[in-house]
């Protein structure tokens, strides 16, 4: 009984925490609905210094829990000499799952979320099949007319969406076994409750959202409990007829709104899409992909600049894992070659190479792709050439197709930024990063497919680099501007250009849109 002795005394400290000092009530009810009793009407008045009392009366009616007996339910709300009702320093419900039914998580979250302090109530060997919730109040709160309860407890078992509406209003005593309509439910003894005050209106205002999103969790979570926003809220809930999946679609809020775009070179190499990074023969372009993965797949210190590719910083956040490169072309000889210009000190640990292991296995490039994707993180993938990939000819559309859609399942999958290296037509002689669309070999697919397709191409002895293809919005930074580049023989590294010499770009600058843009507005008379 010394569970229950505490509990009594923290009840009593409560209410005196919001000046509320009076007795409490022990009682069985009139009727065998819902509690059944062997002796019912019985009634015992305690103040705080009567518990022994309190116990005495427990233990007689309880009978050790052995049947038939009656369990005595407790009216909590402080009650003057005169046994009129003076109010409560908490609000409380009990929820109990009927049937087969269980507590389900979210109606736990959405309890202690608040500050609730709650316990679960046991039937049989069921550990979770009901909650006792009791929320500590920093004000009095005011009796309500059933005598029962206070401001607060029809609202808190609202919130909770457990079943059991006729036993919500009553206080059950933990540790004892109370036997009603729907069996027999005991509150767990909780250790050590954290009697922090709360503002109940919280709970009032928690429900009444609760209740006016159709009592869906996924409703009340995304709109927040002030019920002032209701209105506006449920507007939006009602265009889409009420339907959660039409919805979740809809709107700022709707789902995978909070997700943002990543890149792992910002300006150029998008996260968890194919790029496709296209140019003539010997212009350098498995060099600058082969570099790439080098850069990437190093560990970088805190005091180290970030590297940079076509004079963009990587996003060493977005590093992590092991990068693959796929060379179809270049065997060991020329791969090691180039990593030692590239990486002299071997710094380059997480990089991987394959070739084509996966015809000498007789699988698919896409089921080989599934095997890497096991590896946790995989930040970038460089395939080069496509043409060494394909299961078919790079003019057939389908074949095209089902590479892409390999590779797209994998960036996708693993976030991964994917680079395809790709040839352009025999004797092509693009004058822009655009004109390299104009140029590619095979499919229409090389270009329809890719996110973000990079151009190279010689202008004597410079190369330039651009985006021929871009559909990222342009809030995202993406590179707008044709870069010079010049070729140092020495590590194969492209130099960028400084100042104007280093830009091309048919993009107007902001100054000259807001020349245009003023230029109309007098035309228009509006200056």
């Amino acid at each position: 009984m010394n569970h229950i002795r505490d509990e009594l005394q923290m009840l009593f400290s409560a209410h005196r925490a919001v000046g509320l000092v009076g007795q409490m009530l022990l009682y069985t009810e009139e009727t065998q609905e819902p509690w059944r009793s062997k002796s019912a009407g019985q009634k015992c008045w305690f103040a705080e210094y009567e518990i022994d009392k309190a116990l005495a009366f427990i233990e007689e009616l309880y009978n050790g829990g052995k049947l038939p007996n009656s369990t005595p339910l407790l009216n909590p709300i402080i009650h003057d000499e005169h046994y009129n009702p003076l109010g409560s320093g908490f609000c409380w419900a009990t929820g109990l799952c009927l049937g087969v039914a269980q507590l389900e998580k979210e109606q736990i979250e959405r309890v202690q979320d608040l500050g609730v302090q709650s316990s679960f109530l046991e039937r049989g060997e069921v550990q979770k099949a009901g909650l006792k919730m009791l929320g500590f109040s920093a004000t009095p709160l005011s009796p309500k007319a059933d005598g029962k309860t206070v401001v607060g407890c029809a609202e808190l078992f609202a919130l909770s969406n457990i079943q059991g509406v006729d036993y919500a209003p009553y206080y059950l005593l933990s540790g004892l076994r109370y036997l009603c309509t729907h069996g027999i439910f005991a509150p767990q003894i909780k250790e050590n409750i954290l009697v922090l005050p709360m503002d109940v209106q919280q709970i009032v205002n928690a429900a009444q959202c609760f209740v006016a999103y159709d009592r869906q969790h996924s409703l009340y979570m995304r709109f927040g409990i002030n019920p002032a926003d209701i209105e506006h809220n449920n507007r939006f809930y009602n265009l889409c007829a009420r339907d959660l999946a039409l919805f979740d679609r809809t709107g700022p809020m709707r789902k995978g709104a909070g997700e943002s775009f990543e890149f792992l070179v910002p300006g150029y190499i998008p996260r968890g899409a194919v790029t496709l990074l296209a140019a003539s023969g010997g212009t350098g372009k498995s060099s600058a992909a082969h570099h790439l993965c080098v850069m990437a797949s190093m560990d970088w210190s805190a005091d180290e600049p970030a590297p940079k590719w076509l004079g963009q910083p990587l996003n060493l956040a977005a590093c992590n894992g092991v990068c693959v490169y796929f060379s179809g072309e270049d065997g060991p000889a020329i791969i090691n070659a180039r990593g030692n210009l590239f990486d002299p000190e071997g710094r380059a640990m997480r990089l991987q190479f394959h070739r084509t292991e996966f015809v000498d296995r007789d699988i698919s490039f896409a089921d080989y792709l599934r095997e890497l994707s096991k590896m946790p993180n995989v930040p970038l993938v460089v395939i080069d050439p496509a043409r060494k990939y394909l299961s078919g000819d790079e003019n057939d559309s389908d074949s095209v197709s089902q590479f892409f859609e390999a590779i797209e399942e994998f960036a996708v999958r693993k976030n991964a930024a994917v680079i395809v290296v790709h040839h352009l037509e025999k004797g092509a002689n693009p004058q822009s990063a655009r004109q390299i669309l104009e140029c590619l070999r095979g499919s229409q697919v090389f270009i329809d497919r890719p996110r973000v397709v990079i151009g190279m191409f010689r202008d004597g002895k410079h190369t330039v680099v651009g985006l021929a293809k871009n559909n990222i919005p342009p809030n995202l930074g993406m590179a707008t501007e044709e870069r010079v580049f010049a070729r140092d023989p020495r590590n194969l590294q492209l130099l960028w250009l400084p100042g104007k010499d280093g830009v091309r770009s048919e993009v107007l600058s902001e100054e000259e849109l807001e020349q245009l843009e003023a230029e109309a507005r007098a035309l228009r008379g509006e200056l």
